[in-house]
């Protein structure tokens, strides 16, 4: 069962609904119908709390939504794309394709967000006044007036400085702009908001002790989330890092074994497959690499004929998704290797076999580049 289904498309961007926000959908009505709006407004009757309460909700989240649109339609101008945005159980989510690479492109989107929450408060303040003006029932005026305190608290909580919070990007884009050193600066932002999460999750467990559980657990689950996406954030700097800096040739493995484009399937079989244990191998012919032929290909072909069919008849032809250059980055590796079916790519250079990279060696090298990097992050705060 899908978690999430997708409710509308805005400029190319897929807007969808977690099923967990129909739970704080729900919350949020019931809590507006039966304490807020009775505290509110004497005698309300049943009914009409309800209505109210649930287009309260409605405007609440859809302030939620274009909040986060306002984010997703800057970074698609300065061309980091956007394909979906997410309701949540905690709000909203920007679903970005990939990280921003200039600081200023980081301010810009980080702050947009926040500055469409002030206009809607705004909005929403001056048509409460204009319903004063013209004494319009208070049951139109009150909900006015609150959404607009709503979007200026959302406003103010999305800029308090600790990463992923947007005032944490904010932040993050200064010291990145002022050192050059974006793992830096993601390193300081996102300590400050674990920090700020880990406070959330004591006010949270307080207020639960205190009495008020809702709101404790409610600031609890934030706090935790906060605190979560704090280090996966970090986590994923360091992972872009090795994608970005590291090439494939510091890690891909050489002395490849190829086989000549004559040799039959079932030579191929016994001599290669059965000796080597590798699940693909070049295709040489005349000195040249023509391609791959790998089980799939053998499988493909009645085993009778194995004695009677070439390597070359069955082989993969080369084309650009098989190679890449000893001086690519891993990004583009593992792109190649998870798009082109085969889950390897061919090093070369100048029409030279250099190396072999697959999927898995990838990985392993990310899995410990990361449990490096956490070595190293543990001996920073050991020293200090």
């Amino acid at each position: 069962m899908k978690s999430s289904f997708v409710i509308g498309k805005v400029k190319g961007i897929d807007i969808e609904i977690n099923l967990s926000w129909i739970v704080i959908f729900a919350l949020l009505t019931y809590t507006l119908a039966t304490n807020y709006l009775p505290s509110v407004f004497d005698g309300i009757e049943t009914t009409t709390a309800w209505l109210i309460s649930g287009l309260m909700a409605v405007l609440f989240f859809t302030s939620v939504l274009l909040h986060e649109l306002s984010h997703s339609i800057v970074a698609n101008g300065l061309g980091v794309e956007v394909k979906r945005i997410t309701l949540f159980i905690f709000g909203g989510l920007a679903q970005m394709e990939k990280d921003v690479d200039q600081p200023v492109k980081e301010l810009k989107i980080a702050i947009a967000g926040p500055a469409m929450s002030v206009f809607l408060s705004i909005l929403f303040y001056g048509a409460g006044t204009l319903m004063d003006f013209l004494e319009l029932s208070l049951v139109f005026r009150e909900p006015a007036y609150y959404l607009s305190t709503v979007n200026l608290i959302l406003a103010v909580f999305n800029l308090v400085p600790a990463f992923p919070l947007d005032g944490g990007r904010v932040l993050r884009a200064i010291l990145w702009k002022a050192t050059g050193d974006r793992k830096k600066a993601t390193r300081i932002t996102s300590g400050m908001g674990s920090f700020f999460g880990y406070l959330l999750i004591f006010n949270g467990i307080f207020l639960a002790f205190g009495g008020n559980v809702f709101n404790g657990l409610w600031m609890l689950f934030i706090g935790w989330f906060i605190t979560q996406a704090a280090q996966t954030g970090y986590q994923q700097v360091l992972m872009d890092d090795i994608f970005n800096k590291i090439c494939v040739k510091e890690f891909m493995t050489k002395n490849v074994v190829s086989v000549e484009y004559h040799v039959n399937l079932a030579d191929l079989v016994e001599e290669y497959f059965l000796r080597y244990k590798y699940s693909i191998f070049p295709v040489i012919r005349i000195n040249d690499i023509m391609g791959i032929v790998s089980l799939n290909e053998i499988k493909k072909v009645d085993r009778t004929l194995w004695a009677e069919t070439t390597v070359a008849s069955v082989a993969y032809p080369l084309n650009d998704n098989l190679v890449v250059s000893p001086s690519d980055c891993v990004s583009k590796a593992m792109d190649k290797a998870f798009k082109n079916n085969v889950g390897r790519v061919l090093v070369m250079e100048g029409g030279e076999l250099l190396g072999i990279v697959s999927k898995t060696d990838i990985l392993n090298y990310l899995r410990i580049q990361s449990q490096i990097g956490g070595m190293e992050s543990d001996t920073r705060n050991t020293r200090n």
